[in-house]
């Protein structure tokens, strides 16, 4: 009698694949995000207190959690591709918001520029794994 596995089989690198809706969802929680960076940004920028806009905070954290589970766990390529070592450095660089407004400034624009320039890039520099040194697709990319 064959065994069955439990493990993920190499063909299929990832929790969650396609799902209905996926799509939709990761519009919608993209301009969520959008419109809650628009808030932090904005408070930062004109050095409003924490408490007027913590829930723009809560929700930019929360929609961004969730975009990266979803690309993460539809792809663990993603772990290693230049995309989403882009979002380590990025959740990196917001762990030092905090007190200095000049540090939080500094912060926020470089993460506005982070987040534009790779989003914009092209498929050469984004599915870039830094494991493989090539640029890879798919899991069947990453071999030979």
């Amino acid at each position: 009698m064959k065994k069955k596995s439990t493990s993920l089989s190499p063909r299929k690198l990832s929790l969650l694949g396609d799902f209905a809706g996926k799509r939709w969802l990761k519009i919608s929680l993209r301009t969520l995000h959008i419109f809650s960076i628009i808030g932090v940004g904005g408070a930062i920028l004109f050095e409003v207190p924490f408490s007027s806009w913590i829930w723009y905070w809560y929700a930019a954290v929360s929609t961004g959690v969730l975009m990266v589970a979803i690309d993460a766990l539809s792809n663990f390529l993603w772990l290693v591709q230049v995309r989403g070592i882009i979002i380590y450095i990025k959740l990196a660089l917001l762990m030092l918001l905090g007190g200095n407004m000049l540090v939080n400034q500094l912060v926020l624009v470089t993460v506005v520029i982070m987040s534009a320039v790779i989003s914009h890039a092209p498929g050469d520099i984004r599915y870039y794994s830094v494991i493989h040194r090539r640029k890879i697709m798919s899991y069947t990319d990453s071999k030979g």
